[in-house]
């Protein structure tokens, strides 16, 4: 047997540990620091040395320093024999190396690491939140505490296992802070909750995001439709508003469509990529040949440039109504409905022009032709 007693310096140190602190309060301290140091040394222990070191450390962690805590926690949160009553110990100090130990120690108890969860103050919450062996019940419980802290650090965990209910309270908490939504965009695409996070989502996410709501509902093929059919009251408002450029008719005339917040649709309209656009349009019926048209009417940068219109009608021409309904109603944050029929006409010969929209009519038809090379180009590429 080697115990730890019996170390060249085991005396000298039963000695510190057995004696008060001098004057200025320094001895325990450093036995802390010093008794830590030479544990670690070692490459392995037996259990009498290590129940040895427990037994001086736990005596003397109460007069540390935060610095000492610091020191001891750096070099314990490892260290394989680290024994669970002295990590404990050191948690319960609280400061820096509380936090390392929570968030890092896999010697941290159970208990304490439930508590830090539940009751701990923010930041020990959000140290839990950054370990690698957290399982979906410790994740639910530290995401329902709501705090941006906790909630950042699961975000930036991979191997948290995020359930619905988890990921719903992160993506809410997402559309208000970038750094969430960038989070799980990158990570969880494919994941349907994440779909509210569109706006904040890169264009390679926002394929991938709608690659994986067609392959849920179904929808691998492409969408057929370039029949310019006849349109609602509703998407002819829309349509005359962009091609006049009346930014607020077509805001109001948007957001009244899609039932949702203006400040929101202002976000779709102005989002560079002009993906969102494209979803809101198809969600509400526009049919990929007027969603043209609105694209090359819209905000300069998506209308300028021949890339992205030809990305936005093709993006439209592929995404049934049904899916893009569910992209917009999760970036809207309400609960999908159940699929209802709609009846679409598509010739009508009895119907009036809306009055006060003549003018506008007019001009929808003039333009429609102007537009046909630049759609035929589209649909060739």
């Amino acid at each position: 047997m080697r115990p730890f007693a019996h170390d060249f310096m085991s005396e000298a140190l039963q000695k510190l540990a057995a004696c008060g602190p001098n004057e200025n309060g320094a001895t325990r301290p450093v036995l802390l620091r010093v008794l830590t140091d030479l544990f670690v040394m070692r490459q392995s222990h037996t259990d009498d040395e290590i129940r040895q070191f427990a037994e001086i450390a736990s005596r003397v962690v109460d007069d540390a320093s935060p610095d000492e805590i610091l020191h001891v926690a750096g070099a314990l949160w490892d260290n394989p024999d680290a024994p669970v009553e002295v990590v404990d110990r050191l948690v319960a100090r609280g400061g820096p190396g509380a936090l390392l130990l929570l968030a890092k120690c896999r010697h941290v108890s159970t208990l304490s690491i439930d508590s830090a969860a539940s009751l701990g103050l923010p930041a020990a919450a959000a140290a839990v939140a950054q370990r690698a062996d957290l399982d979906a019940t410790m994740v639910k419980t530290l995401a329902m505490r709501g705090e941006p802290e906790v909630l950042r650090a699961l975000a930036a965990n991979e191997a948290a296992p995020l359930g619905a209910d988890a990921l719903n309270v992160l993506v809410d908490h997402g559309r208000e802070d970038s750094g969430v939504a960038a989070l799980l965009c990158q990570r969880l695409p494919h994941r349907p909750e994440v779909a509210g996070l569109f706006l904040s989502a890169t264009s390679r996410q926002r394929a991938m995001m709608l690659a994986s709501a067609k392959r849920a509902a179904g929808d691998e093929a492409p969408v057929t439709g370039w029949a310019d059919a006849s349109q609602t009251p509703a998407a002819r408002r829309i349509e005359a508003a962009a091609l006049d450029r009346d930014s607020d008719a077509l805001h109001a005339a948007l957001a009244e469509a899609c039932d949702c917040d203006p400040a929101l649709m202002s976000a779709i309209i102005a989002d560079p990529g002009g993906e969102p656009l494209a979803i809101a349009l198809r969600a509400v019926g526009m049919s990929p040949v007027v969603a043209t048209r609105i694209f090359l009417f819209a905000d300069p940068e998506i209308s300028h440039s021949f890339g992205k219109v030809s990305m936005l009608t093709r993006l439209a021409a592929s995404t049934s109504q049904e899916v893009a309904g569910q992209i917009l109603r999760a970036m809207i944050g309400t609960p999908a409905r159940a699929a209802r029929g709609q009846h679409v006409p598509v010739l009508d010969p009895s119907a009036r022009p809306v009055p006060g929209r003549t003018a506008a009519s007019a001009r929808v038809t003039e333009l429609r032709r102007s537009t046909q090379d630049t759609l035929k180009r589209i649909q060739a590429r």
